[in-house]
């Protein structure tokens, strides 16, 4: 009997022993699972539209093979906008003068005449920077889209003040006198005015110029 109680003792401690050890992998599982989280991912497409940006330049112009001192040829350039977004505009210009022997010509003569005057449209203003801003610099004209402006100039007037250059000479009775072209003045010369044009949108004007 009592070599029997030593074997059921024996076995309830292994019992036990078995019953701490499944209890503690038990346990062990329950603080395990404390580190379980609910997650989620989403992407999400944001669509960006750019603005339309087109602009038109229009040139009226028809160039004189028999321009003369004292008379105005027309010439415009307007500027349609044509895109979705606000623009603000400025333009700018050079000139040129070549002879009939292919010399540049000062843009005065000798008498200080200024050999092509052009004609602003009083709309655009001319800044101490040299450009001619739609408006004024401080304060542009906006340029809204389908609108278009008023013309950067509306002509170019030859000075009437210019005169030919020429060379005389006397027929040997005395009786003929004959005028021709040296080549080296304003007449019979070439006369190219470059016109350039800047857009910007409106609402970075004052940033860039």
């Amino acid at each position: 009997m009592e070599n029997m109680k030593l074997k059921n003792d024996k076995k309830n401690k292994d019992n036990r022993k078995k019953l701490l050890i499944v209890g503690a992998i038990s346990l062990f599982t329950i603080l395990g699972g404390t580190l379980a989280y609910f997650t989620t991912s989403s992407t999400i497409a944001n669509i960006f539209n750019t603005a339309k940006y087109e602009t038109q330049i229009v040139e009226n112009f028809e160039s004189p093979s028999d321009w003369t001192p004292g008379t105005t040829t027309d010439k415009t350039i307007k500027v349609t906008n044509h895109g979705s977004i606000d623009m603000a505009l400025r333009a700018t210009y050079t000139e040129k003068w070549v002879n009939a022997k292919g010399e540049q010509l000062p843009l005065k003569d000798s008498e200080n005449n200024v050999a092509a005057i052009i004609n602003f449209d009083n709309s655009w203003t001319k800044d101490q920077d040299g450009y001619y801003y739609y408006g004024s610099k401080d304060e542009l004209t906006k340029l809204t889209p389908e609108q278009t402006s008023s013309s950067f100039i509306t002509g170019v007037t030859f000075n009437e003040n210019i005169k030919a250059s020429l060379k005389t000479t006397v027929s040997e009775d005395g009786q003929t006198i004959t005028f021709t072209s040296t080549g080296d003045g304003y007449d019979d010369a070439v006369y190219t005015l470059t016109v350039k044009i800047d857009t910007i949108q409106y609402d970075q004007a004052h940033n860039v110029w």
